[in-house]
């Protein structure tokens, strides 16, 4: 069963792409409904391929922060979202068309369990490598650079989360229903623009369609 409104040619296939597209838009918001009320919030995810069939995400929460109370063995939902842009009736050839919007985004369900000390510090660890390796720093920072005592008290002050996958689905909307000469028109559209989303889901649409 699919999270979300899913048309046959925006389905995103392959759990291999939607695991690549967790890493490269690893921040994402965490769903959690509790009675009548949804609590929201945004959190970096460290993505485990090898754990259960679909993978595992890890994330940390602050204990202060009431959405992870009473969590245990709750059925979440996280939404990763990539490039998107608006796109203009303008740029295709057939006439009489309407605006639309293109877009792509990964939903993911699963049950939380509460990670232990250890395997929080261990998240915390390769979270500080993934994200640091980007960085363009000679010398990266880790967490071995904090005092044991200092970094003993700030993991404390938080909560590390794991939620196994039973469900994911990718939407990938990237003009697939428009037809050749349409799409041509809208990377030129997009490729006029110096935003950086608008050329990312240029690329996209290209990649996509080929």
């Amino acid at each position: 069963m699919s999270i979300t409104y899913l048309p046959e040619h925006f389905i995103m296939h392959g759990l291999k792409n939607k695991h690549d597209f967790i890493d490269e838009y690893s921040f994402g918001q965490l769903l959690i409904s509790k009675a009548s009320n949804v609590m929201v919030t945004y959190l970096p995810f460290l993505l485990n391929r090898q754990t259960t069939p679909n993978g595992a995400l890890q994330c940390h929460v602050a204990k202060a922060n009431p959405i992870w109370g009473d969590i245990a063995e709750t059925r979440v939902t996280a939404i990763f979202t990539g490039p998107h842009a608006y796109i203009s009736p303008r740029w295709y050839q057939n006439e009489n068309q309407v605006p639309t919007w293109n877009y792509s985004a990964v939903f993911v369900q699963g049950r939380v369990t509460i990670l232990t000390d250890e395997a929080l510090v261990e998240l915390l660890s390769r979270l500080t490598q993934k994200e640091e390796a980007k960085t363009s720093d000679q010398i990266k920072w880790s967490t071995d650079m904090l005092p044991d005592k200092q970094y003993s008290k700030m993991t404390k002050s938080i909560v590390g989360l794991e939620i196994k996958i039973d469900n994911i689905t990718g939407k990938l909307k990237m003009s697939q229903n428009r037809c050749s000469e349409d799409r041509v028109g809208v990377v030129e559209g997009l490729l006029e623009s110096n935003l950086e989303n608008n050329s990312q889901v240029a690329k996209m649409i290209i990649d996509n369609n080929e």
